[in-house]
């Protein structure tokens, strides 16, 4: 008998830290990041509110207040016959999505090529990331968690452009 209830504490116990210690799916710790990516894709109204040369050359830049706490910025530039978009969608002032985009688009001609990579962060790591085309995550050396630096840097700029 006294085995028996041991045995249905122990397993009774055993069950609840299981539940307790579960973590959530990455398709659940998603879910929020897609619809903040959703509510950009659907709203965001692609205007140009800043140019920059920060970094030796034009760069245009979109900044949005999806709604009360997610917000996005967008920068384009055109250099050497490739148009770059880099996106940040910030939840609460955090980082949640990034993506950046390369197109080999030489004058005169039409899109010959791209390459994209989607990041989703949560408390500043990235957590998952799909990359299309052949680009820079196709080198051994690359670190996806490079893109929370980059988004700093991008911050950074952000934060000098004028009022």
């Amino acid at each position: 008998m006294r085995t028996k209830i041991w045995l249905i504490v122990n397993l009774s116990f055993i069950g609840f830290c299981a539940k307790g210690l579960a973590q959530p799916s990455l398709a659940d710790v998603k879910a929020p990041i897609l619809a903040a990516k959703e509510l950009y894709f659907k709203n965001s109204d692609r205007h140009i509110d800043a140019v920059t040369d920060y970094n030796g050359y034009p760069e245009f830049w979109s900044i949005d207040n999806l709604d009360s706490h997610t917000h996005s910025f967008r920068i384009m530039w055109y250099q050497q016959e490739h148009l770059y978009t880099e996106i940040y969608l910030l939840d609460e002032g955090n980082l949640i999505y990034a993506l950046e985009e390369i197109k080999d688009m030489p004058f005169n001609h039409r899109l010959q090529s791209r390459w994209r990579c989607e990041y989703f962060i949560q408390d500043n790591q990235v957590i998952d990331y799909t990359s299309l085309g052949m680009g820079k995550t196709e080198d051994d050396t690359w670190d996806p968690e490079s893109m929370l630096v980059q988004f700093r840097k991008r911050q950074a700029e952000l934060e000098k452009i004028r009022k």
